[in-house]
């Protein structure tokens, strides 16, 4: 197993990737989480593990939410669209996404539904703050479920 770890995950991102174009760089390692969703007032504490991986050219994460969910997303730069082509999966689901900057955030948008997005509000050294969106017919953005994580 340890050969296959050694395989997947690199130390630093490959010198193909452009730094203005590294996004999700700052989210490398382990946080503490705190998900909380809007409509079932369901609050969760959780872990959420980011890893460089693909020889430094793709970001992998495992995400713990324990009794709700347990997933995975792997986010691959693309250099053809200066974009990151995203797929989160767990029990049941495979989700594609794409990812762009968006002033100081980090618009992840559903492929199959521009209304349905994620969104990195804010990436610190020690902590983060995501969004579940769904951004209405007046471009209004409700807010799903967020996350509050710290290092």
């Amino acid at each position: 197993m340890q050969d296959f770890i050694n395989a997947l995950t690199s130390e630093r991102k490959h010198a193909a990737l452009p730094e203005e174009f590294d996004y999700f760089g700052k989210l490398i390692g382990s946080w503490r989480i705190n998900y909380l969703e809007r409509d079932s007032c369901r609050a969760i504490k959780g872990e959420w593990h980011f890893s460089r991986v693909l020889e430094g050219m793709a970001v992998q994460d495992v995400i713990i939410l324990p009794d709700y969910e347990y997933g995975t997303s792997l986010r691959i730069f693309n250099p053809a669209t200066h974009a990151w082509d995203v797929a989160y999966g767990y029990t049941g689901k495979i989700i594609r996404l794409e990812a762009r900057k968006q002033g100081e955030m980090i618009v992840l948008t559903y492929t199959e539904d521009e209304n349905r997005k994620w969104v990195f509000v804010e990436i610190g050294e020690d902590k983060f703050h995501w969004q579940n969106v769904t951004v209405k017919e007046n471009g209004e953005w409700r807010v799903n479920a967020e996350i509050y994580a710290e290092r």
